[in-house]
Parts: C-alpha cells; sequence; structure tokens
C-alpha cells in the first residue's frame, strides 16, 4: 500500500529535497494522529523496507548489522530490531583516534555510518575535533550534532542539512499544535518572537543547533536570540572534561596531558568561564527590562530554567512571572546536571508567569519528538516505529497490549543514515492507542525512567552542556602545562 505524501518545500539552503516520507514529518499532528491503524502499519511496513533497501548498500554499519542477523529485506517490521542500533553506536570510534589526534581516522569511522560521501574530506591536518567538525561542513552537506561525552567520548549524529531541517520544523510544530496558541502559524511569515534560551549560544549540541534555526525563522532580529551567555560549547572541552572526570575517578589526573589544540581550546573556555557572572547579571536584567510582559518564546532544558528561577529568585525585587500569559514554552531533559526540587514546576511558573507549555518525549537520536496531549500520554507519530525490548535479552515485545521494557525506535525520517536506535530508557507503551484524547495510534506513558549502566551498556547520551565539577580540575590542568 502506498500513502499519498504531500512534500512541502524547504529552504533553499537544503542540499537534498525530502522524499515522501520524510517529508511527512511536516505534516500537521491532526493529520499524523487520524490515520487509521490498518493504513498506519502499511506505511510503516513499506517505508521501512524501502529505507533498508537504500540505506544498507551504502552504509556498512547497517550491513553489518544485518549480515549478523541473517537479514537481507525488511519484509516485515518484526525484523527491524535485529537491526536497531545501540545508542553508544554513534560514539563506537576507537578513543586513540582523539588521543593521537587521527582525525583522517575518524573520518573513515564516521563514512561507515552515513552515505553521504566523505571521500573528499582530508582531515589529516585537523588538529582538534572542532576543526574536524568545521571541516566536514565545509566539505560536505553534513551538520553533525554532538553530545555531552559524560564519558569522555562523544556522540556524533550524521545529520544532513536537509535532516536538521525537518528536525527543527517538527519542534516548531509542535509548539504551534501543544502550547495553547493552536492558531498561530510560528515562524516564518507567521507569528515572530524573542526566544530565551537560559545557557550558552553557540555549539553543535541540539539546542545550539536550535538555536541557529530559531535566529532565522523565529526570531524578529537576529538580536532578538537572548541567552545567558554568548559563548560556545567546545566539543574539545566537552570530550576533555569527560575524560578528566575519569582520570580523577582513577587517582590519574596528573598523568593528563594536553596537545596545543586543547590547550587553546582550555584557555578560550576558562576566560569565558570568567565571563559569566557578569553575562549572567547582563542577562537577568535585559529579559527584566526589555521583554517584561511580551510574548516570547521560551525554550530550555529543565534544570536551566530551575537554575535561571532561583537564581531570579535569590536576586530579589520584582522579577517573576515576567512574560505573557500567551507565550510560547518548551522544557525538558528532566534534571541532568541537578536533581530538581519538589516544587520546579511551580518554581518555573513564579519566574514565568506561564502556567503551561509545551511537553514531549524526544532525544537527541531521533528526529523531532512525541507530544504530550492533554491526557498525559506522548503519542507516537507514524513516521516512529516504537518497540519495547526485554531488558537483558534485547528480545521485542510483541506489538499489541501495554507494554514496558526498553524503548528501541525505528525513526523513517533520515535519508542519510539508518533511523534504528535502542535507548536506555525505561517506558509503557500502549499499542492498542484509546488514549481518551482521540488520537490515533499507540502512545507512551509519562513515568518514563532509566535503566541502569549494567543493563544498557553505557551511561545516557545527555543534552546537557554542564562541565559539572571539573572546572578547578581543568584549571590545574592548564596551570600545569
Amino acid at each position: 500500500m502506498s500513502v499519498a505524501l504531500q512534500i512541502q518545500p524547504l529552504s533553499s539552503a537544503s542540499a537534498e529535497a525530502a522524499d515522501d516520507i520524510a517529508a511527512m514529518s511536516t505534516w500537521r499532528w491532526e493529520e499524523l494522529f487520524a490515520m487509521p491503524d490498518a493504513e498506519r502499519k502499511a506505511f510503516q511496513q513499506e517505508a521501512a523496507s524501502r529505507r533498508f533497501r537504500e540505506l544498507a548498500p551504502k552504509i556498512k554499519s547497517l550491513q553489518g548489522l544485518a549480515d549478523s542477523a541473517g537479514i537481507t529485506d525488511v519484509t516485515k517490521v518484526d525484523d527491524l530490531p535485529g537491526l536497531m542500533f545501540n545508542h553508544t553506536s554513534y560514539k563506537s570510534y576507537p578513543m586513540m583516534v582523539l588521543e593521537k589526534g587521527r582525525y583522517d581516522m575518524l573520518t573513515k569511522w564516521l563514512q561507515t555510518m552515513t552515505s553521504v560521501d566523505l571521500s573528499g574530506v582530508d582531515a589529516s591536518q585537523c588538529k582538534s575535533i572542532d576543526s574536524w567538525l568545521d571541516l566536514l561542513e565545509e566539505k560536505t552537506s553534513l551538520r553533525p550534532f554532538h553530545t555531552s561525552g559524560t564519558t569522555g567520548k562523544l556522540s556524533f549524529l550524521p545529520r544532513t542539512v536537509l535532516e536538521l531541517e525537518l528536525y527543527n520544523k517538527v519542534f516548531l510544530k509542535m509548539l504551534e499544535q501543544y502550547s495553547g496558541n493552536k492558531s498561530d502559524p510560528l515562524g516564518g511569515n507567521g507569528v515572530r518572537l524573542p526566544v530565551i534560551y537560559p545557557s550558552l549560544r553557540h555549539g553543535r549540541m541540539v539546542a545550539q543547533r536550535m538555536l541557529d534555526y530559531m535566529q532565522e525563522h523565529l526570531a524578529p532580529t537576529p538580536g532578538d536570540i537572548h541567552v545567558m551567555s554568548r559563548g560556545r560549547i567546545s566539543a574539545d572541552i566537552l570530550s576533555l572534561s569527560g575524560r578528566v572526570r575519569v582520570a580523577q575517578s582513577k587517582g590519574e589526573l596528573a598523568k593528563m596531558n594536553l596537545p596545543d589544540s586543547q590547550k587553546q581550546a582550555l584557555a578560550t573556555y576558562l576566560a569565558e568561564l570568567a565571563r559569566r557572572p557578569e553575562e549572567t547579571e547582563a542577562f537577568f536584567q535585559r529579559i527584566t527590562s526589555q521583554l517584561r510582559g511580551e510574548r516570547v518564546m521560551i525554550f530550555s532544558q529543565t534544570s536551566y530554567l530551575v537554575q535561571a528561577s532561583r537564581a531570579a529568585a535569590g536576586r530579589g525585587g520584582n522579577t517573576g512571572k515576567l512574560f505573557a500569559s500567551n507565550s510560547y514554552a518548551a522544557f525538558g531533559g528532566g534534571g541532568k546536571d541537578i536533581v530538581l526540587p519538589d516544587n520546579y514546576v511551580s518554581l518555573i511558573r513564579d519566574f514565568t508567569g506561564l502556567q503551561n507549555w509545551a511537553r514531549s518525549y524526544a532525544m537527541s537520536e531521533v528526529t523531532g519528538t512525541m507530544p504530550m496531549c492533554d491526557e498525559g500520554n506522548y503519542h507516537i507519530p507514524p513516521y516512529f516505529i516504537a518497540f519495547v525490548l526485554n531488558p537483558e535479552t534485547g528480545e521485542a515485545a510483541p506489538q499489541h497490549g501495554v507494554r514496558t521494557g526498553r524503548f528501541a525506535c525505528m525513526d523513517l525520517v533520515p535519508q542519510t543514515y539508518w533511523g534504528g536506535i535502542i535507548t536506555g530508557d525505561k517506558v509503557t507503551v500502549d499499542y492498542d492507542g484509546n488514549c481518551k484524547c482521540g488520537r490515533h495510534g499507540p502512545f507512551v506513558h509519562e513515568d518514563i525512567g532509566r535503566f541502569s549502566e549494567a543493563v544498557t551498556g553505557d551511561d545516557k547520551v545527555t543534552c546537557s552542556a554542564t562541565i559539572d565539577n571539573t572546572d578547578a580540575a581543568l584549571q590545574q590542568l592548564l596551570a600545569a602545562e
């Protein structure tokens, strides 16, 4: 069965065109969640089979999985669990390539994860991770995301210009439909709003990539992106800080030596860190004086906003309920680097003046989000095929009834990398989809947890850019050099 998909035009910056499967991500939620079960399942079967046929010959890591599983074609959706990458696969390169600065070898590893041709990328002269990523963007259509590297190894997600744009389009669509402003088209020729993000502006993590998009497509002017700091999240510093944590835990910090590229990146980071109190003060002065009572877009990891709310409360004065009640907002990511207080929701409400905000279940490795409905359930769009795995054996549960286990997802949107991913999340999925909100299709219950490292094989790849408590150790390393 073939589903007629309407391809919506993308910006002129796109290096490729969205095919009919990828363009489905631009459908409105009402269309996606009105799809009858039989039609959804037929679409998923056809799309998964086509994605496999297109990508397996071009992506070595996928072909390796298929060979190991004895799979030559995806003839049924049940074949997919055997073709899922663990979330650690995107950092499966040898650590020595970073320690020895062998970015040519890192490029060869990345080629096994993407169909984008990297043969024209000569990374042998790169001296840092940041310069390697700069080169990839200069020579190819890749716009990689990287993660925070809490274990000392960053994950690199090889999205292209097109896939990055689709990722951001889904995010804005989620805000339109689930923030209490359903009648307002957001961005482009629609509503444009100042954007507030209480952390760092630049970098290649998910949030910073999204800020780049919002600056062009949502904010009235580039100056309407209001951030805590104009600094940059350096991939080199994130990698180094993760390695520092590992070295500290082993008592081996004194044995670490820094190459010149890391010395330079570290000096830049520490200089930015010294400016942070001044920048934080300027941030609060700006949003309280310029944006009080205004309709805004607040975009933040929950932990960042809690910290900002506490800082505002600590400043005293009339800093609460800052913005118009019909503002847009999206928070997520849990506590990450802090323990969220029991009253964190009221803290945020008191600080922002908002009573409600968009909520969704998402992760760096998939395109977009699973939006929450008024009943408190996260609805899975048809271009995601959800699996619940036994956390010990990896066996997939039948896709009917209510199932609890480890979440895996086949993201059908990507055209240049394989979208099958196994997470470390503990979820309950209702496959029968009888949500009182009226949307069709399966959904995830709100109570999402984490399996232990012993089960997942690694800690979760987080969205946090926080360097934790390693700043003193980083300063010590630079001083020692």
